[in-house]
């Protein structure tokens, strides 16, 4: 600890905070008599006490102290299967709705389409499922920017799942079409609400994060950065950021599980309404939190969340403890702690709060002429970390180091499978988000309940194909679909499409071609009595190709 510049045990540094009481700072005490160096002004001024020797601590503080044990809960602890954990998060009701929605759109655009009713059908719950499980295996196969035309290719390059669960027109058909909220009234609320076409899906959906899990004792806040280049009025460029552009969105994760258990979109300026809020870092802190309020743990923050103020009044008023860099401009930080010019390599320096502070302030010197400063009111003392060898970090920073990565790992678990389509429309890409962080966190919730553990990408795999199975079971069952389209979906679900029966009247047509080919024909399996053509004869003796495999019928 570099403790050089540093002479008198009490720092006081003079800030202009109306809350404070000055009457607190008037007491004399022995310690303050002994620093006659100090300017008059400044100790009887109102300012933000600091002391460079460790308070006298009897006691845990109420501040450190967990309650609400973490882990799955409520309704959410009877989901086992990988289904109802993912339901969980998009329960029928908002599939329902999102369906009525498409169906408002896609009736807006039929008219576009020569064959209107045909090309351009209502959509239903079975779709949608399965064009979300698509979405999802486009993540997997790292096609989220590939051209869906890859995807559909009957060169045999392409995944036959895609073909077999609809065609790509339809995909785009969807993709166009898909709406989150009902267009007869989003002029009225847009007029309250910048975020009106996904409010109602958002809020469900934080909704179900927020009462279905727990989070552990350390949690951080960070933003993350929706990529869009589309029109949006509350598009954000960050320049650390991958994307550069995009939509941001605060978030509350746990730095152990990387469950996300809350979050709030910036809008940008709303409109005088129920929607309108303060957008300051403390404000947005103070509404994330509101899951984990009043529960001992500790949030993780980086510099432009992080204040002395904001400290204070979670430590104080919603018992709760933070850990996060400061930056250099605040005006609560002693001089002596951003004047490090002659302080040495790998030296650190510690002052406490007193009174209503509480907390640990820290100065640590990596490089040369660069300091890190760290605000803390979990960490009670000076000590070095030995694991960290010459560099002496201390064990705040440590700390910091191994909590802060909880959104970021998020981030990268999303861009990793995502199911983000480019898109001119920014609600889809927020569902896209959410569609990312659902599956995340639905994984998490299926490894508590069942201890199973998969593999991301085997859990995604399996999700699709459940998504995607009751509208293949039912697509199988189209008498004019394709022979090699009903050979995929046999190949996918092991399920095998009663033959169509053929009418008494005129000729008879080969039950195994498709009604477009009109093929006529004389012959009939010698087993079963179907009419069948050469192409589908199993050999000279006039047998069709399900009695020639009878182990096909049986699957």
């Amino acid at each position: 600890m570099n403790n050089d510049k540093i002479t008198n045990k009490v720092i006081e540094w003079l800030q202009e905070d109306e809350d404070t009481n000055i009457s607190d700072l008037n007491s004399e005490t022995d310690t303050e008599s002994e620093h006659s160096n100090h300017d008059t002004e400044s100790e009887q001024s109102d300012g933000t006490k600091w002391l460079m020797y460790k308070p006298q601590t009897t006691k845990t503080a109420r501040q450190n102290i967990i309650t609400k044990l973490p882990g799955v809960k409520g309704a959410a602890k009877n989901s086992k299967t990988i289904l109802d954990c993912w339901k969980i998060f998009f329960p029928d009701n908002i599939i329902i709705y999102i369906v009525e929605c498409t169906n408002q759109q896609l009736n807006l655009i039929r008219s576009n389409y020569t064959r209107g009713e045909r090309d351009c059908p209502p959509t239903n719950f079975e779709e949608i499922l399965a064009f979300f499980g698509l979405l999802y295996l486009a993540g997997v196969k790292k096609a989220q920017h590939l051209n869906t035309d890859e995807l559909w290719s009957t060169d045999g390059t392409a995944p036959e799942f895609f073909s077999a669960t609809m065609s790509k027109r339809r995909f785009h058909t969807l993709v166009q079409a898909i709406r989150f909220d009902d267009r007869n009234s989003r002029l009225e609320r847009k007029k309250t609400d910048n975020l009106a076409p996904i409010r109602y899906i958002f809020d469900q959906f934080l909704k179900s994060c927020i009462e279905s899990y727990t989070i552990s004792e350390y949690a951080t806040i960070d933003e993350m950065l929706e990529a869009f280049r589309g029109r949006c009025k509350f598009r954000q460029y960050i320049a650390n950021k991958p994307a550069k552009y995009g939509i941001k969105i605060y978030a509350l994760v746990d730095a152990r599980t990387f469950y996300t258990s809350n979050m709030e979109i910036y809008a940008g300026k709303q409109p005088p309404g129920p929607f309108q809020k303060d957008n300051s870092a403390a404000c947005v802190v103070k509404r994330l939190i509101e899951p984990i309020d009043k529960s001992g743990r500790n949030i993780t923050m980086d510099n432009y969340f992080t204040s002395v103020p904001l400290a204070n009044e979670l430590y104080a008023n919603h018992r709760l403890t933070i850990v996060g860099t400061l930056r250099k401009n605040k005006r609560e930080i002693p001089p002596e702690f951003t004047n490090i010019k002659s302080s040495p390599l790998q030296s650190t320096m510690f002052a406490y709060g007193q009174h209503t502070n509480n907390s640990l302030l820290c100065s640590y010197v990596p490089k040369k002429n660069k300091n890190v400063l760290m605000l803390s009111t979990m960490h009670r003392d000076d000590h070095i970390d030995p694991d960290s060898g010459d560099l002496k970090k201390p064990e705040v920073i440590t700390f910091y180091n191994l909590t802060k990565g909880g959104v970021d790992v998020v981030d990268r678990l999303k861009s990793e499978y995502s199911v983000t389509r480019i898109s001119n429309r920014w609600p889809f890409t927020i569902f896209c988000s959410l569609l990312n962080i659902g599956a995340i966190n639905s994984q998490i919730i299926y490894k508590a309940n069942t201890n199973d553990i998969f593999t991301r990408r085997q859990f995604l795999t399996d999700l699709c194909k459940i998504l995607t199975k009751p509208h293949l079971l039912k697509r199988a069952t189209i008498p004019s679909l394709g022979l090699s389209i009903r050979q995929k979906i046999q190949n996918i679900t092991g399920f095998q499409a009663a033959p169509k029966e053929n009418t008494p009247q005129g000729k008879p047509r080969c039950t195994y071609c498709p009604i477009r080919k009109n093929r006529f024909t004389q012959h009939q399996c010698s087993l079963c009595s179907k009419p069948i053509c050469k192409e589908h004869t199993a050999s000279t003796n006039l047998i069709c190709l399900i009695c020639n495999n009878p182990q096909d019928s049986d699957d």
